[in-house]
């Protein structure tokens, strides 16, 4: 018989333990991290050299996320080591890293916004989640980009935090999380970051590619569902294009399309070829890609149980 504390203590419960809490308990909106975002992108305009050159912009902003990286990281390791117990510290950080209650809240807001006189409510609700212009999006246009966000938002600050736990405990979940914070304050999107903030953008990339190809990996059953996944290679991140064809052939809806960044028109993939997006649609993708990702969390779960049989 496996002691109960002994399992408790395992990567896998903790992972397990720490997303249903998340799930569950609801968390005041200030108290997030992402309420750090605004901050981040304060310091981002304090630090960065817009005289300079783009070396020296890109220089700026790999600096800038090693300065709110590293005393992070050594206080959160400082203060684990003086930790009663070290599961439910880790538990508690896993915890307060990861947020998946704003999406589905988003998602929800979507559906009972999107739609006649409450357009402009939708927008509004849309806007501090989206990089892109939003005043000309149609109700069609918003339920599209809140899909998008949704999805792929939960690889930045759901599956990717409980995936660097599971690769390098309580150290990699921070620094996934630190990383997706840095790359929303300093998106390059943005033209006062379009070189300050391609270090953490790609150093991002590179962290999400193993989650985001791990949620889609169910979706490519079937036949022609290669053929689906080659298109997405497209998207400027090819992983989380990967992942949005996917969703979008399997919901059959069309994602991508034109939009709007800093006034600037950009052409993205058209992915999959169904209906447009409905006001449903966020909540639907939203709880498809969360339920493989349960999946993912009971299976390491059950290979945890087995192999403390074996």
């Amino acid at each position: 018989m496996i002691p109960l504390e002994h399992l408790a203590a395992t990567p896998a419960a903790i992972l397990v333990g720490a997303a249903l809490l998340e799930a569950l308990l609801p968390w005041p909106a200030h108290l997030r991290l992402s309420a750090l975002v605004p901050l981040l992108t304060r310091l981002g305009h304090k630090v960065r050299r817009p005289d300079g050159t783009p070396a020296v912009q890109q220089r700026s902003g790999l600096l800038a996320t090693l300065v709110v990286w590293l005393p992070c990281a050594a206080l959160l390791w400082s203060v684990r080591n003086l930790a009663l117990s070290e599961p439910l510290f880790d538990l508690l950080i896993l915890l307060l890293l990861i947020e998946s209650r704003p999406l589905r809240e988003l998602a929800q807001a979507n559906r009972q916004l999107a739609q006649g006189e409450t357009l402009p409510l939708a927008r509004l609700q849309a806007a501090p989640w989206l990089k892109r212009g939003t005043e000309r999006l149609s109700a069609l246009g918003v339920s599209k980009a809140v899909t998008e966000t949704v999805a792929l938002r939960l690889v930045a600050q759901w599956a990717g935090p409980l995936f660097g736990f599971l690769l390098a405990g309580v150290q990699g979940a921070l620094l996934w999380r630190l990383t997706s914070l840095l790359t929303q304050a300093f998106s390059p999107k943005e033209p006062d970051f379009a070189h300050f903030g391609l270090p953490v953008a790609r150093l991002y990339q590179a962290l999400a590619t193993l989650p985001a190809l791990l949620l889609a990996l169910p979706l490519l059953a079937g036949r022609g569902m290669g053929r689906v996944a080659r298109g997405g290679l497209r998207w400027p991140f090819p992983a989380g294009g990967v992942l949005l064809a996917l969703l979008a052939a399997r919901l059959r809806v069309r994602l991508g399309g034109p939009r709007f960044y800093a006034g600037d028109k950009l052409r993205f993939p058209v992915l999959g070829e169904g209906d447009e997006p409905r006001a449903s649609t966020p909540a639907r993708a939203l709880a498809r890609l969360q339920m493989i990702g349960w999946g993912w969390l009971l299976l390491t779960l059950l290979l945890t149980l087995g192999g403390e049989f074996v």
